[in-house]
């Protein structure tokens, strides 16, 4: 009745996810275009020569021979069907057992929960028969690995909080729709408020733009002390994702602020420091981006994804971030989206990402994290001292 290939077909891979509901990037054939750093399989399963089930599995070597099967976001394939899902268990072991893999690790796109910040949950979309999910695994031979709430401590953050843009039935929402969501406070900076202040927002897929977008997402490093990716990574992006993938800029024409500032009573410092800008900067000046990514499938649930974000520290009071997202929240409503993941928080929900996000009536995804699934014998004792050997080596390193 099955077949298994590691070797699939581009084209076939692609129809598959086209038809996959909730399908992630992650878990799309470019994907490994960007991760090139690792080598790679594309996995199909057939059922009586149908496709049922696809993956693309990262191969890193993490010392000597011995090498981790990493396959992110995966698999694309009906959890809830234990047979498919104990076939594809056993050929991915097997074609790890070939390759000298200890552990094939997968950290499915499905969550445990899903809650509102008013603390209500529901069984919605990503949530769905989650215990049949996790219990299926389980019984398979995977390992839970744990739930994480810090940053970090995964491969992919544990908790989202998504934008919500369409109803408990999955119908997508209108624009007026979402604001009717947004308290009061939060959208009176958005729309018109930006407008007189001559503030507006671009979109585009224009690689020359580039430049721009890295320079601000290293001001946002510096100010937080993290550490993003170089000019390349997102040009494999836009090369790879072509007309999926959109970079947002919010910009200020430092003119027209400058009037609405002598019109409306403006502090003599602000419009002082706005004529300095001008003289340094000229009329335009861009202090917001965000990347954006539309996602592949066209059926199903379709989920937007917010990867990354630099904004410069002028004009904060502006509140010119919000409206950039704002602005991805649209755009993905005329791509037909259900979701736009702002991407990840730390679980305990007290940081400042946090507190951004949930304006937007955000929603915590709780992910289910991840699952190991030993090949090797070696697996233990790895999984036991590779921690202790890292934070030697880390210390050592320093």
């Amino acid at each position: 009745m099955y077949t298994f290939t590691s070797n699939l077909d581009k084209k076939e891979y692609d129809k598959f996810v086209e038809n996959y509901s909730m399908a992630s990037f992650m878990q799309e054939y470019e994907w490994a275009n960007i991760k090139d750093n690792w080598n790679n399989f594309h996995c199909g399963l057939y059922k009586d020569k149908k496709l049922v089930a696809v993956c693309m599995i990262l191969v890193k070597k993490v010392f000597k021979n011995i090498k981790l099967f990493y396959i992110p976001r995966g698999y694309l394939i009906d959890f809830t069907n234990i047979n498919d899902l104990e076939i594809m268990t056993k050929n991915i072991k097997a074609l790890a057992k070939e390759n000298n893999a200890y552990v094939v690790k997968i950290d499915p796109n499905f969550c445990k929960s899903d809650n509102s910040f008013k603390d209500e949950e529901v069984e919605h979309n990503y949530s769905k028969n989650y215990e049949i999910k996790h219990n299926n695994l389980i019984k398979l031979g995977y390992k839970h690995t744990g739930m994480n709430k810090e940053m970090g401590k995964n491969l992919q953050p544990q908790y989202n909080v998504m934008a919500p843009i369409c109803d408990i039935n999955s119908k997508i929402l209108t624009v007026d729709e979402v604001l009717k969501t947004y308290k009061s406070k939060f959208k009176y900076y958005l729309g018109n408020f930006h407008e007189k202040r001559g503030i507006y927002f671009e979109i585009t897929n224009d690689i020359t733009k580039l430049d721009k977008f890295v320079e601000l997402l290293r001001i946002t490093e510096k100010k937080q002390n993290i550490s993003l990716r170089n000019k390349e990574y997102f040009v494999k992006i836009l090369n790879n994702f072509i007309d999926r993938s959109y970079i947002f800029f919010g910009n200020i024409d430092l003119k027209k602020y400058l009037e609405f500032l002598k019109e409306n009573n403006g502090k003599e410092g602000e419009i002082e420091e706005v004529r300095n800008l001008i003289k340094e900067n000229g009329n335009i000046l861009t202090v917001s981006t965000g990347l954006l990514l539309l996602p592949k499938n066209k059926k199903g649930i379709r989920t937007s994804e917010y990867l990354y974000a630099g904004n410069s520290s002028l004009f904060s009071k502006l509140n010119i971030s919000a409206g950039l997202v704002f602005e991805m929240i649209k755009f993905s409503i005329e791509n037909n989206c259900h979701y736009c993941n702002l991407g990840g928080v730390n679980g305990n929900l007290n940081d400042h990402l946090t507190i951004f996000k949930q304006k937007f009536n955000g929603r915590v995804m709780e992910f289910t994290g991840e699952y190991d699934l030993p090949v090797s014998w070696i697996y233990y004792p790895i999984k036991t001292f590779y921690p202790i050997l890292l934070k030697i080596y880390k210390k050592i390193k320093r």
